[in-house]
């Protein structure tokens, strides 16, 4: 399923995040790191804290709750193999950045 998330005038500039609610009314979190957008749900998989407002750097996303990392582009937890961020692909189509969803 594509669900509608942003134009690319509303995305996140390199280098930061966002917190953007797609057509359907789902909260999520769209990083931009080099001009490749990664999505995942708005909460951080540790505590539930929102993670849009993180910091990104190197591709590695920051909570700024609890300062845990996470690999934007896998997901994967840099302090605990158990932990994940739940990913999705996005793409763009006439300006318009859209989360393909299972």
């Amino acid at each position: 399923m594509r669900v509608k998330l942003c134009t690319l005038d509303q995305a996140p500039q390199p280098g930061k995040g966002a917190a953007v609610r797609s057509e359907d009314g789902r909260h999520w979190a769209l990083f931009n790191v080099d001009g490749t957008f990664h999505l995942c749900e708005d909460r951080c998989p540790h505590m539930d804290c929102p993670i849009h407002d993180g910091i990104v750097h190197r591709g590695v996303v920051t909570c700024m709750w609890h300062q845990w990392q996470f690999d934007l582009a896998t997901g994967e937890c840099l302090l605990s193999e158990h932990i994940r961020l739940t990913k999705h692909p996005t793409s763009i189509d006439n300006g318009i950045i859209y989360a393909n969803l299972p």
